[in-house]
């Protein structure tokens, strides 16, 4: 199955200057609408409405810088608790060759090797704490770890971070997703509106080609020659 495209920007300036533009030209329409609309039938209503609904949606969508600080928070838990149930696996592996000198079968039961593995892996780690909590919990081998000093606490713990770095990830994982729909429908809009604006812009060179100051009001400049771009449909 194909992946859909990505949504790329048709314009080279930074989205909060095309926003503050985009408020400038709108503005500027609107007080010389008559004239584009006796000249130009197609910004006739709702041409502008559609234009200002568009700014609006890009305005409110938050931008690039806030969803990375967001996933950024989620990563930075989702590492600590990884940590964590790093230092109880070994906690656990301590107590279990306490517990158990000499025998390997018991300390492999637990998931020693595996944990090179499962370390660092923000799926396999929690995988490898249940299955130690499963063979940990058994009364028996229980009572042994807390005869030589493990509490009934880390124990439980095998259990409760397992869970705890699994909702983590899924909050990691939201959150990338989030900055990616964000990111799309912030993109979109901004497409949008530089379709609107600069379309615009460019009847204006024609209508007020005699008048200098309305001229000036409606000039914009993207790195190159500005060219008609095809109305897309309007943002919903």
């Amino acid at each position: 199955m194909q992946h859909p495209d990505e949504v790329s920007r048709i314009f080279s300036k930074a989205d909060e200057e095309v926003i503050q533009q985009s408020d400038q030209k709108l503005a500027s329409f609107l007080e010389s609408k008559p004239l584009f609309v006796e000249r130009f039938p197609q910004f006739a209503d709702p041409f502008a409405t559609e234009w200002g609904t568009a700014t609006t949606i890009a305005r409110n969508i938050p931008p690039d810088y806030v969803s990375v600080s967001n996933q950024s928070t989620e990563t930075e838990a989702l590492m600590k608790l990884m940590e964590k149930g790093r230092n109880l696996f070994q906690t656990l592996i301590l107590y279990t060759q306490l517990a158990f000198p000499g025998n390997a079968a018991m300390v492999n039961s637990m998931g020693q090797p595996q944990y090179e593995v499962a370390r660092v892996n923000q799926l396999k780690l929690p995988l490898l704490l249940r299955n130690a909590y499963a063979v940990a919990s058994v009364p028996e081998y229980k009572r042994s770890l807390m005869e030589v000093g493990m509490k009934e606490s880390e124990i439980e713990s095998l259990a409760t971070l397992a869970e705890e770095i699994i909702n983590q990830e899924i909050a990691q994982q939201k959150a990338k997703k989030e900055r990616t729909f964000n990111a799309e429908k912030r993109i979109t809009a901004l497409n949008f509106v530089w379709t609107k604006m600069s379309l615009v812009c460019q009847c204006a060179k024609l209508l007020f080609q005699n008048d200098a100051l309305r001229y000036n009001l409606f000039l914009l400049a993207d790195g190159g020659a500005q060219e008609i771009i095809p109305q897309p449909v309007p943002v919903q």
